[in-house]
């Protein structure tokens, strides 16, 4: 029955296009969740690293960062002036 074979042959290319899918989305999601944590952990290290986690935020996306971790000023003490980590 010729019927038949079509029908089997056009599910395979189904099954393979959902299939191509699927992946590029998954490599997509892992490619945005990577992005989004190595530019979180850049600003945490930068501001760790010029001790400006007692005051203001220097930019937004340190903001972001101590928005994510819940930080905010109240919950933290200011460190001895003068000795900064380089």
């Amino acid at each position: 029955m010729p019927g038949t074979v079509g029908r089997g042959a056009e599910a395979g290319v189904d099954r393979t296009m959902v299939a191509v899918a699927i992946g590029t989305a998954l490599v997509f999601a892992t490619g945005v969740i990577l992005g989004f944590l190595v530019t979180i952990s850049r600003a945490s290290r930068r501001e760790d690293r010029l001790g400006t986690l007692t005051r203001q935020p220097p930019d937004a996306t340190a903001r972001g960062a101590r928005r994510l971790f819940g930080l905010g000023l109240r919950d933290i003490t200011p460190r001895e002036t003068g000795r900064v980590r380089q």
